[in-house]
């Protein structure tokens, strides 16, 4: 492996007064920021090391740590000897969320192979950014926080959620062991006594995994039109946020064929309050995925989850919240 340089690449000196030692590192930030580092680097050949460079891997370690909270924060009344839902009996959008899942394991477990940990690093972090945080974690809040408690959609949430936090504690130990073990602890369920004592986790192949990752890579593109338009219209300041929004989409062939095939809320996953199909043309801006109209939506808003409907009860609860906390 290569030399240790300081922030600008120089050779550390003490004439030139740049050496940085793991105990300053260590003392400021804590070991496993310093594995972190370590971990984020090629050291195949010559890395830098300097406190801007330390700064940006300390707010990764935070973006990890505060996804991971998120996941457990979730989990406190989940007992998977009990509650945990077959990967049969899941909507399909969980379904592709385990089979993402398994196609990180299977990627970090060949870099660990290749001693490759910048990969690893690379690795878990897309997928806690793209995958986790800015998808699955950000619609799956309507029903986390808003459906009944033990209701089926909300288990199957926790239980891909519990997977998940399982299988990134597992991947990360050898990097940041310290914040596993920590993670491990407030894991639920029957567990060994230390992270340390359980094997990596497998990569399972689900059956229609490859019919999934097709699926939703044609979804995904429709997803990101949809985005943008709602980017659009938020700076044209039709919409505040996007729970404001009705869109009316006017597929593309290829789209109205896939969006048959699709099984699940679409309103809910784009986190809008009103989400429409039309089989006529209609008056909006044209993108890849057909013509996409965003309006703000009519109607008032629930006082509980903050979606726009066309009538309230006198606590200000749509029905569907109402019908909640009634049960």
């Amino acid at each position: 492996h290569g030399f240790v340089l300081d922030g600008e690449g120089r050779k550390m000196s003490k004439s030139l007064g740049n050496i940085v030692t793991p105990q300053e590192i260590i003392k400021v930030y804590g070991v496993d920021v310093l594995r972190l580092w370590a971990a984020s680097v090629d050291y195949r050949n010559d890395v830098k090391i300097g406190d801007n460079l330390i700064k940006q891997l300390v707010e990764v370690f935070k973006k990890t740590r505060n996804t991971i909270r998120f996941l457990l924060g979730n989990l406190f009344d989940f007992n998977p000897e009990t509650d945990i839902v077959n990967y049969q009996d899941l909507s399909e959008v969980d379904q592709y969320m385990l089979c993402t899942a398994n196609e990180l394991i299977d990627k970090v477990q060949n870099a660990y192979q290749k001693y490759a940990f910048d990969e690893v690093y690379r690795s878990i972090l897309t997928y806690m950014t793209n995958d986790l945080s800015s998808f699955y974690l950000d619609f799956t809040k309507d029903i986390l926080y808003i459906e009944k408690a033990d209701s089926h959609a909300r288990r199957c949430i926790q239980t891909v959620i519990y997977k998940i936090a399982l299988a990134l504690a597992k991947l990360l130990t050898p990097i940041i062991p310290h914040t596993a073990e920590e993670v491990y602890s407030y894991m639920p369920g029957n567990k060994e006594d230390s992270i340390y004592l359980c094997e990596m986790p497998d990569c399972v192949k689900y059956p229609n995994a490859d019919e999934l990752t097709a699926k939703f890579a044609e979804f995904n593109l429709l997803r990101a039109d949809i985005l943008k338009a709602l980017e659009e219209a938020r700076n044209a300041k039709v919409i505040g946020k996007s729970f404001a929004a009705e869109v009316t989409l006017y597929p593309a062939p290829h789209v109205a064929k896939l969006i048959k095939t699709l099984n699940f809320n679409l309103g809910q996953v784009f986190i809008v309050s009103k989400f429409n199909l039309s089989t006529t043309e209609i008056d909006g801006v044209q993108y890849d995925s057909g013509t996409i109209k965003v309006e703000a939506a009519k109607g008032v808003v629930c006082s509980r989850c903050w979606q726009v409907v066309d009538e309230i009860n006198e606590d200000e609860l749509c029905p569907r919240c109402a019908e909640v906390l009634k049960k």
